[in-house]
């Protein structure tokens, strides 16, 4: 009955992680270049159950039936973002950019280089390029800047003068595994685990004048959130059946 009691906690555990994880999704799906979150769910060591009995014979001996494999529960051992890009909206706006292919921005932190799809950038007073959270954004030449009123951003990441067409910088992409994609804090930034790739040139996709929209699908997190509920409410009721039979193991059988 413990064990029935751990494994039904395990899933409640699980849940609370993933509503959690909903929570943030729903709350997000107006950040541009937010990407899905979700969980990759594992099971605790299982176990080989089996029967110990006595066999007659002289002298007398044990033996082992085995019965089957028995789980202990699950977990989540880590977080998953989704790779799935979102819709283009259309800003007309010339400092806002979108990749419309994989990759990741590269952007200057105080604690080292960022990655985001969020391209929703800004010129400051000195007219160097920052993301909208102020921190610098990144090209092949170290920090975009100062650039003229008017610049053209290239469907390669190639930035302009619109007037001379002098080629300024080439903003700086990077292709991360998905697996190795680490959220970085609240904001729209992510680490990597490995060192990530340059991206490579004739694969990029930069559409200048839109902002890539969140990935989140609206109607799949709120299936999610119905299924999670609903697995949430079913342990919740496996526990108190197994805390039941104890008490009634405890206060009646204890009797006997």
């Amino acid at each position: 009955m413990l064990r029935g009691l751990y494994s039904a906690a395990s899933g409640m555990l699980l849940n609370d992680q993933q509503i959690d994880s909903i929570r943030k999704n729903i709350e997000s799906i107006t950040k541009p270049g937010y990407r899905t979150e979700s969980h990759r769910v594992t099971s605790f060591p299982r176990l080989l159950v089996s029967r110990v009995e006595t066999v007659a014979s002289d002298p007398p001996v044990t033996e082992n039936t085995p019965l089957g494999i028995m789980g202990t529960g699950v977990y989540a051992d880590r977080k998953y973002y989704s790779a799935e890009p979102g819709e283009m909206r259309q800003t007309d706006t010339m400092t806002d950019v979108a990749l419309n292919s994989e990759g990741y921005f590269v952007v200057e932190t105080l604690a080292g280089e960022r990655y985001t799809r969020n391209g929703h950038f800004q010129l400051d007073p000195a007219g160097m390029l920052r993301t909208a959270g102020g921190n610098m954004v990144l090209g092949e030449n170290g920090q975009i800047g100062p650039l003229p009123v008017k610049f053209t951003i290239k469907l390669d990441g190639t930035i302009e003068n619109s007037e001379t067409h002098e080629v300024i910088d080439r903003l700086r992409i990077v292709n991360i595994p998905q697996e190795n994609l680490q959220k970085d804090g609240l904001a729209d930034l992510y680490t990597s685990a490995q060192a990530p790739t340059p991206a490579v040139r004739e694969d990029i996709r930069i559409n200048q004048g839109f902002i890539e929209e969140a990935n989140v699908n609206f109607d799949s997190e709120m299936v999610k959130m119905i299924q999670v509920v609903r697995s949430y409410s079913a342990n919740q009721k496996v526990i108190q059946t197994h805390d039941g039979l104890m008490q009634k193991a405890a206060n009646e059988i204890g009797k006997v």
